[in-house]
C-alpha cells in the first residue's frame, strides 16, 4: 500500500472522529454527510447566538437606521466538501454559504473561514461552527448591518430571535416553585414578571380561585410578586386558563371595579339594572351627575334617577329628600344604611347629605332670621327700623313680628290697636 494512501486512510479516520465529535457537541447543526465522488459532502445550518443581548442596527445606504436588542440572528447554511486529504494536506472546500434573509454578505465570511486552515491544522470544523455561531465574525459590542431595506430586514430578525427564544425556553428545565420540580420549559409557562411556573400547577391554582370568586389571589405565586401584591394581566390569564374562566375572570374583576367605585349606581330602568361606573367628567360640576347606562343607553341623573335634567336644574327636592332623611336618621353601620349606599351610590349618598344638611341650616337660619311675604311667599329679612314691612317684590304691606297682611292704606293701626298682639311693637324693645 501506497504511502499516500495510507495518508488518506488516516485522514479518513480524522474526518470520521472530527464529524463525531462534532455532533456530540452541535447535534442540531449537523444536518448530512454524504460519501461523494470528491470526498464527503457535508451541511451545517449554523445559528448566531449574542450573548447577552447586543443591539442590532440595520443601517440604509442612505443612512436610514433601525435598531432592536436582539439575541439570536439567523443561520448560516454551510456546504463544504472535505477532500481525501483533509485535514492533514488540503483544507475542506466551500461550495455554498447562505445565511437566512440575506442579512449578512457571505462573501465577507468566506473568506475569513477559508483564513482558518493551516497546513498543521488537525481539523477546523469545529472552529468554524464555534467561530460562526458564536458571532465572532461580527462587532464585539453594537452591530451594525449595511441592507438597503431596513424596515423589512428587522422585523424578520425580530421573529426570527422570538422564536429562537421560545425553542431555546422549550428545551430548557426550570424549577416550579409550586410543585418543587424541574419541568422542562415546554411544560411551563413564564409571566410577564419572568417568573417561571409549571403550567398545570398555575391553572390549578388560578383556576381554583377563578371559581372561588377571590380573583385578588389570582396573581404570581412567587414570594416578591405576592408582597407586591401584582395581579396577573389578562395575556398570562388567557395562557393559562381555558376561555369560560378567563371570562369568568373577566367579570369577577368588573364587578369588583364597580364594587369599589363609590360613585357607581344602578341603571333606574326596571328591566335593566345594569351597574354604571362614575364619569370621566369632575364630579363637583354639574355633569358629574350624569350617568349613561352601557347596556340601555338610558341617560339620568344619579341623585334623582331621573331622565337628565341638564347640569343646571337642580332635582326636584321630593325624589331625594326622602331616603336622604332617611339615612341620616338610621345609626352608623346600620345595614338599611349600607342598602342605600349600594343602590344610589355612596359618593353621591354622600354628596347629598351634605347638601341636605346645607340646605337644613339654611331652612332653619330663613326660619329664624326672616320673614314671608304673606303675598308672593318671598322671604325678607330685616336689619334695622321698624317692623312695618313692604314687599319689594309684590308691594304687600304685613307685620315682620307675626306676618299678618296690612292694610296699605293704614299699615301702622296694627301697632297702635289695643288688644293686637303687635300692640305698641312697631320698634323691637332693643332699639327703643
Amino acid at each position: 500500500m501506497s504511502s499516500k494512501s495510507i495518508a488518506n486512510e488516516e485522514c479518513a479516520m480524522m474526518q470520521e472522529e472530527e464529524w463525531e465529535v462534532l455532533k456530540s457537541i452541535y447535534p442540531d447543526v449537523c444536518i448530512s454527510n454524504d460519501t461523494g465522488p470528491f470526498g464527503r459532502a457535508i451541511k451545517l445550518e449554523i445559528p448566531v447566538e449574542l450573548s447577552p443581548a447586543r443591539s442590532v442596527t440595520i443601517l440604509s445606504p442612505q443612512n436610514h437606521s433601525h435598531t432592536s436588542p436582539l439575541t439570536a440572528l439567523p443561520p448560516f447554511l454551510l456546504a463544504l466538501i472535505l477532500p481525501p486529504e483533509y485535514p492533514l494536506r488540503a483544507p475542506p472546500r466551500i461550495t455554498s454559504l447562505t445565511c437566512t434573509h440575506g442579512w449578512y454578505p457571505s462573501s465577507d465570511l468566506h473568506k475569513q473561514l477559508a483564513g482558518m486552515w493551516t497546513h498543521d491544522s488537525q481539523g477546523v470544523l469545529y472552529a468554524w461552527v464555534a467561530f460562526i455561531s458564536g458571532a465572532e465574525f461580527l462587532e464585539p459590542r453594537n452591530i451594525t448591518i449595511i441592507n438597503p431595506s431596513p424596515l423589512i430586514l428587522l422585523p424578520l430578525l425580530e421573529s426570527y430571535n422570538a422564536h429562537a427564544q421560545d425553542s431555546a425556553f422549550a428545551e430548557t428545565s426550570f424549577p416550579c416553585a409550586i410543585c418543587l420540580s424541574a419541568r422542562k420549559g415546554r411544560h411551563c409557562v413564564r409571566l410577564a414578571c419572568t417568573h417561571i411556573f409549571c403550567r398545570s400547577c398555575l391553572s390549578d391554582f388560578w383556576g381554583s380561585c377563578i371559581r372561588e370568586g377571590d380573583i385578588g389571589r389570582v396573581v404570581c405565586p412567587d414570594p416578591v410578586c405576592v408582597k407586591a401584591g401584582h395581579e396577573a394581566g389578562e395575556e398570562d390569564i388567557a395562557r393559562v386558563v381555558d376561555e369560560e374562566e378567563v371570562r369568568r375572570w373577566k367579570w369577577l374583576r368588573a364587578k369588583r371595579a364597580l364594587e369599589r367605585d363609590p360613585g357607581m349606581v344602578h341603571c333606574p330602568v326596571a328591566l335593566c339594572q345594569t351597574p354604571v361606573p362614575s364619569p370621566e367628567e369632575d364630579e363637583e360640576s354639574g355633569w358629574g351627575r350624569l350617568r349613561t347606562c352601557p347596556r340601555c343607553e338610558f341617560a339620568f341623573c344619579a341623585f334623582c334617577r331621573r331622565t337628565w335634567h341638564g347640569p343646571i336644574n337642580e332635582c326636584p327636592l321630593q325624589v331625594t329628600e326622602s331616603f336622604v332623611m332617611e339615612y341620616v336618621e338610621l345609626a352608623e353601620g346600620d345595614a338599611r344604611r349600607v342598602e342605600i349606599e349600594r343602590r344610589w351610590g355612596r359618593r353621591n349618598v354622600e354628596r347629598l347629605v351634605l347638601k341636605y344638611e346645607e340646605d337644613r341650616l339654611t331652612r332653619e337660619w330663613i326660619s329664624r332670621c326672616s320673614m314671608s311675604c304673606p303675598g308672593c311667599g318671598v322671604q325678607v329679612e330685616k336689619s334695622v327700623g321698624c317692623n312695618h314691612m313692604t314687599c319689594i317684590k309684590c308691594q304687600q304691606h304685613f307685620c315682620y313680628l307675626c306676618g299678618e297682611k296690612l292694610p296699605a292704606s293704614e299699615p301702622y293701626k296694627h301697632f297702635n290697636t289695643i288688644g293686637m298682639n303687635c300692640f305698641e311693637k312697631l320698634f323691637d324693645d332693643s332699639l327703643v
